[in-house]
């Protein structure tokens, strides 16, 4: 049993239709359930869902629509129920406040309402997004856009606008940013501190805030740029501009640029502008040497040593992250690596966070070869599919080969817990690597449903299963609570490295012995 319908003139955010759509297909007696902005994209997911959009009559963008396959009627209209109660009650601000107060919030009357707010948070549909982020750079606000989907022109006159009137543009596509200790898009509970971030890398970024917080250090600000920031076309423009902002803040002493693989002019770009800090600078390029060999800059090949060497520069002590596996647990995964058949001999990535994806590759695929991905990286084969592994593969589900229509994986997992479930039934896995990322706007206990998964395989196989890793990303304070997410896996005979990077380490101690 199917039925669409549409909304007209009704806008929630990317996030919490996603959260929606998760919510409505867990309900008993749902098959799909999708709540959505009547884009062209989504209206021919709908169709390829089987839903007859057609009967909708015309729509447009500004428009809301919502799918729903339930088993019987009773199941279809309590989904349905849940539907109407979440889209008339709205996203509430903190505090509460009525429909009216809410609507009024759109960012031209906020901003004359509220003329002492100094910055501008932007998640409306890409097409709108450059619009909103124009008039709010116009009235002298710092914009973070987190919409994706906005043309790489409007980002470039953006940021030249940006950096004309001295503001930031952060994105489009910035995930995450802590800016005076509230963060804003997927951010950690991190405390605040005197090392200050620099990001075009959203999950980067959590990984080196959230070590560094379970080392007892915090941050000043973390300025995410988008990923594309980084690229030729844009010319590293607000990665320099929030660099030399960091400079300038007399709360930050330590500075730390964290990026996706830079273009080489950009780089260079980026690097002149860390040498002429006057602070010290740690660099981490995914899979990039930067800065290597010049005293000004410390160089970090991994996000790990990133926070090491942050935590290094600001108390003059290097601390120990992550002890090895203690030896009853290391002669375990020895025996259990030893114990696998033959034939399982590869490594299969999935990861939600593309920053942690592209450091396991650059990790692993010196050894691991053909590496095969669905990332441009150096030394890697790309994956002629990015849904069918080959051999050794990393790849990374938040590419936007795997979002059309679909919330995020670190939003919702459920296609990773189907493509989990798949390469496990493969005969030549030996390794499942997982990154699981914690924070404020992420799922809200991806440990337990990875767990789940992995003792419902266990229940049910036949033969030897591959074994799985791990990696956790996040703090004690955050909602989903890193030792608690981090019990769940170590639980069901998930081996969990304290970092990506030595994560990576497991991973190649038991491949090393194929």
């Amino acid at each position: 049993m199917k039925q669409v319908q549409l909304r007209k003139a009704t806008y929630l955010d990317s996030i919490s239709l996603m959260r929606l759509s998760k919510e409505l297909s867990e309900l008993p007696g749902i098959r799909t359930a999708l709540v959505a902005m009547a884009t062209d994209t989504n209206m021919l997911l709908l169709k390829e869902s089987g839903f007859d959009a057609a009967e909708l009559g015309a729509v447009s963008p500004d428009d809301m629509v919502i799918a729903i396959e339930a088993t019987g009627g009773a199941a279809l209209e309590a989904a349905q129920a849940k539907a109407r109660a979440a889209l008339e009650g709205g996203p509430r601000a903190p505090g509460g406040g009525s429909r009216e107060a809410r609507a009024a919030a759109a960012p031209p009357s906020a901003i004359d309402a509220h003329p002492e707010i100094n910055l501008v948070l932007i998640s409306t549909p890409g097409r709108y997004a450059a619009r909103e982020a124009w008039r709010a750079l116009k009235a002298g606000k710092h914009v973070m856009v987190f919409s994706d989907n906005v043309t790489l022109e409007d980002e470039r006159q953006l940021k030249s606008l940006a950096r004309e009137r001295g503001l930031l543009l952060m994105g489009p596509d910035c995930g995450t940013a802590i800016i005076g200790g509230i963060g804003l898009g997927f951010a950690n509970d991190v405390p605040r501190g005197r090392i200050g971030i620099v990001a075009a890398s959203g999950t980067g970024a959590q990984e080196v805030s959230s070590i560094l917080a379970r080392l007892g250090l915090g941050v000043s600000h973390i300025i995410g740029t988008g990923g594309r920031d980084v690229s030729d076309a844009i010319g590293g423009v607000m990665t320099v501009m929030g660099l030399e902002a960091l400079i300038e803040d007399a709360s930050t002493e330590v500075l730390v640029i964290v990026s996706k693989l830079p273009s080489e002019p950009v780089a260079k770009r980026i690097l002149e502008t860390a040498r002429r800090a006057g602070k010290p600078c740690v660099v981490y390029f995914a899979g990039h040497s930067a800065g290597a060999g010049d005293a000004r800059l410390t160089s970090a090949a991994t996000l790990t040593e990133a926070a090491r060497e942050a935590v290094r520069l600001a108390t003059g002590k290097a601390p120990v992250i992550g002890a090895p596996p203690d030896p009853p647990a290391r002669k375990r995964l020895a025996k259990l690596a030893a114990a696998l058949p033959k034939e399982r001999r590869y490594l299969r990535g999935l990861f939600s966070g593309g920053t942690l994806a592209q450091e396991a590759v650059s990790l692993l695929a010196g050894e691991l070869k053909p590496m095969h991905t669905n990332m441009k990286l150096p030394g890697t084969v790309m994956l002629d599919d990015p849904g069918v592994s080959r051999e050794h593969s990393i790849v990374d589900l938040g590419d936007d080969a795997f979002t059309r229509g679909r919330a995020h994986p670190m939003i919702d997992q459920a296609y990773r817990l189907t493509r989990l479930a798949k390469e496990a039934a493969d005969p030549k896995t030996a390794v499942i690597f997982l990154d699981v990322v914690l924070g404020y706007g992420c799922n809200a206990d991806p440990a337990g449903e990875i767990a789940g998964a992995v003792t419902a395989l266990k229940n049910h196989a036949k033969g030897a299963l591959p074994l799985f890793v791990a990696s956790v990303c996040g703090t004690a304070g955050d909602p989903q609570n890193y030792d608690v997410q981090r019990r769940k896996l170590e639980d069901v005979g998930v081996f969990v490295g304290e970092t990506n990077a030595l994560a990576c380490e497991l991973v190649r101690e038991v491949l090393g012995k194929r």
